[in-house]
């Protein structure tokens, strides 16, 4: 039954956070993905379980690339079922993976990082509006161009919003982007700081 592939497939992504079995982890993932699509309520698992089966089980073993074709069909699978929030999350993390693996150019990748931003206004999923703008400063600071289609916040605006929601998901993509931005732009005393100061900040996301 479907409580039961949800059941397995939060046991495969327990095991990979409480356990050092990974491999486990990853063949249950599997299992459970082949039950998902065999499903004759496909769509509704398939957004129920995008975050367990794509975003950290596949990602732990997979290249990212050979990942980012997923996401358009959990989009439009938590479309369908009317999933709106799941739906965004997919959106965000494509534009994400999108933006880490080089899939575009830095125009082409900010004008849909901007149509992302609009889509998550419209459906009024405010953390989705400002982790996009996280990523869109990234591509406009690298690209040298400015953007007049949305009010993007400064990092410095987004981090006292999430720090103000107790957003821990907005938090860590705040920081992974600007952590990116300084990679490439060799400023590395710079990150070796906000390094410092987000693990003082935030010591549970420590890896130990």
């Amino acid at each position: 039954c479907d409580d039961s592939i949800v059941g397995l497939a939060t046991a495969g992504l327990s095991v990979f956070h409480f356990t050092n079995d990974i491999q486990l982890a990853v063949r249950i993932g599997k299992v459970s993905e082949t039950l998902v699509e065999e499903s004759p309520k496909k769509h509704v698992l398939r957004s129920r379980l995008c975050n367990e089966l794509v975003t950290v089980l596949r990602m732990i073993t997979e290249p990212f690339h050979s990942v980012l074709p997923l996401y358009p069909e959990l989009y439009d699978s938590a479309m369908m079922v009317g999933d709106v929030e799941n739906a965004m999350i997919c959106r965000a993390n494509c534009c994400c993976v999108s933006l880490w693996v080089g899939a575009s150019d830095l125009f082409s990748m900010s004008k849909h990082i901007v149509m992302f931003t609009k889509e998550a206004a419209k459906y009024q999923q405010n953390t989705m509006v400002y982790n996009a703008m996280a990523h869109l400063n990234v591509c406009l600071y690298l690209s040298g161009r400015t953007n007049a289609e949305v009010d993007v916040k400064t990092f410095d605006e987004l981090k006292s919003i999430a720090e103000k929601t107790n957003s821990v998901y907005l938090i860590w993509h705040i920081f992974m982007s600007q952590m990116a931005l300084n990679f490439w732009m060799r400023e590395y005393k710079d990150v070796v700081e906000l390094s410092g100061k987000y693990s003082e900040k935030h010591p549970s996301s420590r890896q130990k």
